[in-house]
């Protein structure tokens, strides 16, 4: 029986419950617990993830414009695929609309949404539209499975811990903008547009050189713990390794708390057998993806973030819906 306080269980916890009476069945690939399902028909694999921005818990409308949400809904979605080495080929959008959105105010969310997923290789082929109090936008994308899998379940000891990119932008402007501060356009444009990273997600896929994917959508060490958890390993950390951009390393200095637990940052974390890790920098700089070693997996079950000698220790491992 479910708990009736969400606050004390936990997001993870509370989805987990809800997600172990799912049944599975014919043509199930890989059912729930991972950033897509892979499903079979007809003897082809298919990827689907769904995902929603939701007003006043994803974002504020004085935050972007709705053309700029309908481009990062497409991308916050499809990202689910891209950890799974996928290729979006089709989109489902609802939409929430209060009664103060004007019918050209919505195009111009629809139409933005639609060149983003066709810029990515899909289309929207339809959907559906509902009154709420706050504009409200989930996306469904189907994907073209790769022939190889790479979920969240394959990690060993030993292997190395690889991030893309830089991480707490997306947090560090989130807090910036909800403290009404002035926020670096730069800061502002990377939590607007995740960064794209399907085609290397689908490289490193294809040439068989990851055990273990997952986009960090919930903080470096929420996802690193969903890796972990699935695999059943341990983590290392370094946190002088973490990759932060010069506007964090500017205004957070050395505070590494959202770069490690901010989420909301879309980069693909996965790990790496160390003799593959020369053909990740390969495939990486002909992406041109940044790519950072960060750790390696160890037997156990933590996943701990160490600075020199010292184990730190964090408040918040990442965003969870039902904290306050």
């Amino acid at each position: 029986m479910l708990s009736n306080s969400r606050r004390e269980q936990g997001e993870f916890e509370f989805l987990r419950q809800l997600i172990e009476r799912l049944p599975t069945g014919r043509g199930v690939v890989v059912g729930p617990g991972h950033d897509a399902a892979r499903v079979r028909t007809n003897g082809k694999d298919w990827l689907i993830t769904v995902d929603s921005q939701v007003e006043g818990v994803h974002f504020e409308r004085s935050w972007l414009s709705l053309a700029a949400l309908g481009r990062r809904s497409f991308r916050v979605a499809a990202s689910d695929v891209a950890a799974m080495g996928g290729s979006a080929r089709f989109a489902l959008l609802d939409c929430g609309v209060p009664e103060y959105l004007s019918l050209p105010a919505l195009r111009r969310m629809e139409l933005a949404l639609v060149e983003e997923a066709r810029a990515w290789g899909a289309y929207v082929v339809g959907g559906n539209l509902h009154r709420s109090l706050e504009v409200a936008v989930s996306v469904t994308v189907l994907a073209e499975a790769p022939r190889n899998r790479v979920h969240r379940s394959g990690a060993r000891p030993g292997e190395l811990v690889v991030v893309t990119g830089n991480l707490g932008d997306a947090g560090l402007c989130v807090c910036l903008l909800r403290a009404r501060q002035r926020c670096p356009r730069a800061l502002l444009r990377r939590w607007q547009l995740p960064p794209r990273r399907d085609r290397l997600g689908r490289a490193l896929v294809e040439r068989q050189c990851v055990s273990a994917m997952i986009d960090v959508s919930d903080g470096l060490v929420q996802d690193l713990h969903h890796i972990c958890e699935a695999s059943g390993v341990g983590a290392e950390v370094d946190a002088g390794s973490i990759p932060r951009s010069k506007a964090y390393q500017r205004l957070a200095a050395e505070d590494l708390t959202l770069a490690l637990s901010g989420g909301e940052d879309y980069e693909l974390l996965f790990t790496v057998p160390p003799k593959r890790l020369e053909t990740v920098q390969q495939l990486a700089r002909r992406e041109d993806v940044p790519v950072t070693v960060i750790g390696r997996i160890v037997r156990g079950n933590r996943v701990t973030v160490k600075q020199g000698s010292r184990e730190l220790e964090l408040e918040r491992l990442g965003f969870d819906h039902f904290a306050r």
